[in-house]
């Protein structure tokens, strides 16, 4: 009997050794996966910035004290002739964060909840993206959420940072650029970070009547206000490159491991996602290279409103989207009264 046991607890032990080395293993091979494709998309991202850097290149930047876009700020200051602008709601944490890089990287405050602290962002940008040498020039519309703690004021946060905020920024600098005496010389690669969620958007009047109620869906507000940075590109596009000499591209990342859905689940389960994420989405790196892509590749100042992912062209969105161009109109006139648009333009116009 004494042998009997002895011999099944042998068994369980080796049971259990075999379970551990076989994890082991498997943890190992998913962690060498991991790096080799981050190592594969830092060196594509350096390979797509060599070649449109030149003397003095300048990147802006929003949402980049974390996941894609703080990758994205860590790639491109890897090259000696970039220097950043970047907006941050929490500006001493992202001075602390780049403070070896502190002559190359600015921090301003960033509340994109705020329209006056878009507006004197777009106002830093502006002079930021006009000086120096020739080079690269780009903005990257990169903060975004989803389903975050509702706004204290204005309208929903999900729709206030994910689209109204870089409709203003943008089509506010579209409008300084213009003004006399300012020149055009040197174009500016917009990319605005969109999703493939945006396809399940049912967006319609109705839904923006609800938003300027401040009834908007937490739901469907993630996808819905993706969906209106699309249609907006597919209608002003053309007119931001010619008039203000921004280029205007969407990009989708795909499903990167971020802080984005931490909202979307208990706070106290959210970390141990990490393994799932680690094995099932990208890494901050391979989101960064989509994002970068969409700007640094060649052809991003000779055609505007491609909607891509990484360096794979997904839509002519003023072309494929024509049936909806009604629509869009609608879109951009909601949101030009929305964030007061208009009236702040009139006052540099003075």
């Amino acid at each position: 009997m004494a042998g009997r046991e002895a011999e099944g607890v042998g068994f369980l032990a080796r049971s259990l050794y075999a379970g551990a080395a076989l994890g082991g293993c498997a943890c190992l091979a998913v962690g060498i996966r991991h790096l080799h494709r981050v190592s594969q998309a830092r060196r594509r991202l350096q390979a797509l910035l060599g070649p449109v850097a030149g003397k003095d290149a300048r990147v802006v930047i929003t949402g980049a004290s974390s996941g894609i876009g703080n990758e994205l700020c860590w790639q491109l200051l890897r090259h000696p002739s970039v220097t950043l602008l970047l907006g941050c709601r929490d500006k001493q944490t992202a001075e602390n964060m780049f403070a070896r890089h502190k002559n190359r990287a600015k921090v301003h405050q960033l509340d994109l909840l705020n329209p006056d602290s878009v507006q004197a962002f777009c106002e830093e940008a502006h002079e930021f993206l006009k000086g120096g040498d020739t080079g690269l020039r780009m903005l990257v519309n990169n903060a975004g959420v989803m389903k975050p703690p509702p706004a204290a004021q204005g309208f929903d946060a999900t729709w206030q940072t994910n689209f109204l905020a870089p409709f203003l920024l943008t089509e506010l600098l579209g409008r300084l650029r213009c003004l006399p005496g300012e020149s055009c010389a040197q174009s500016v690669r917009v990319v605005q970070v969109s999703s493939r969620l945006e396809r399940r958007s049912e967006l319609d009047a109705a839904k923006l009547e609800a938003v300027a109620k401040g009834e908007a869906s937490r739901d469907t507000a993630y996808a819905d206000s993706k969906r209106a940075m699309m249609l907006w590109i597919s209608v002003r596009g053309q007119s931001l490159a010619f008039k203000g000499g921004l280029y205007c591209h969407a990009a989708t990342p795909g499903m990167v491991d971020t802080q984005l859905g931490r909202y979307s689940m208990s706070p106290w389960l959210w970390p141990f996602t990490k393994p799932l994420r680690l094995i099932f989405l990208k890494s901050p790196a391979e989101g960064a290279l989509g994002v970068a892509a969409a700007g640094l590749r060649p052809q991003a100042t000779q055609c505007f409103g491609r909607y891509m992912d990484g360096e794979k062209e997904l839509e002519d969105l003023t072309m494929e989207r024509m049936g909806e161009k009604r629509f869009a109109v609608e879109v951009v006139k909601w949101s030009t009264t929305a964030t007061a648009l208009d009236q702040r333009a009139a006052g540099y116009e003075r």
